[in-house]
């Protein structure tokens, strides 16, 4: 059984959600082994309604798939999706950040630094780093106060990490993401210093170091 009393970030099926999708990121439901509503009322000792609720939105947002009188299975990445992913990525975040380069202010832009100088580069959690990482661009992204764009930001990266996930979980140590931090820090000097085409290359190189070989 899961305990869930220490949560307190929202409803229950939020709670709910969060933890199923940790879950799956971390690789403890695998696509296309299927699995049924009882067993997630015996893991989290609760009633069926907020577990429903949160399938639902898991399903409405492609990651689980129904499977009529039987259950819900984890849909499986393609390959195509992950690129088509880190494209979309480089159109929304280098295209956003050239139309709203004024928006990142000295305050905004402290912010940002310091979401970096709270990355610890000793660990070897790869998973951590790639949460920092998601952290960074996703605030980048809500300076600019677009929610629509953090949106679809914010579901860009979920998938990445579900395909690391999906496809070599058992490797992630392998992906290192050592020069994510000297990168950040070069695209908010040179936002700064208001070196708009550099700030725009930079970030265009952060995104472009995501390793897809897994893939191939």
């Amino acid at each position: 059984m899961q305990d869930l009393s220490g949560n307190n970030d929202g409803t229950l099926k939020m709670k709910i959600y969060r933890s199923m999708l940790n879950d799956i990121l971390e690789g403890r439901y695998i696509p296309e082994r299927p699995f049924t509503e009882k067993e997630l009322t015996e893991k989290y000792q609760i009633s069926k309604s907020p577990i429903r609720e949160a399938l639902i939105q898991l399903c409405n947002e492609g990651i689980l798939r129904s499977i009529p009188r039987y259950g819900y299975e984890v849909l499986r990445i393609k390959e195509k999706e992950v690129k088509d992913a880190k494209e979309a990525r480089l159109l929304i975040e280098c295209g956003a950040l050239e139309k709203y380069f004024d928006r990142l202010t000295g305050e905004r832009i402290a912010y940002l630094r310091n979401i970096l100088e709270s990355d610890h580069q000793d660990s070897e959690d790869i998973q951590m780093h790639w949460d920092r990482n998601s952290s960074f661009h996703i605030a980048l992204m809500e300076s600019y106060g677009n929610r629509y764009l953090v949106s679809v930001l914010t579901r860009s990266m979920i998938l990445m990490k579900r395909a690391y996930a999906q496809y070599q979980y058992n490797r992630w140590q392998k992906l290192g993401f050592s020069s994510q931090g000297t990168r950040h820090r070069e695209l908010l000097y040179h936002v700064q210093s208001g070196e708009k085409e550099l700030a725009i290359k930079t970030l265009a190189e952060d995104i472009e170091s995501f390793d897809t070989s897994f893939l191939d």
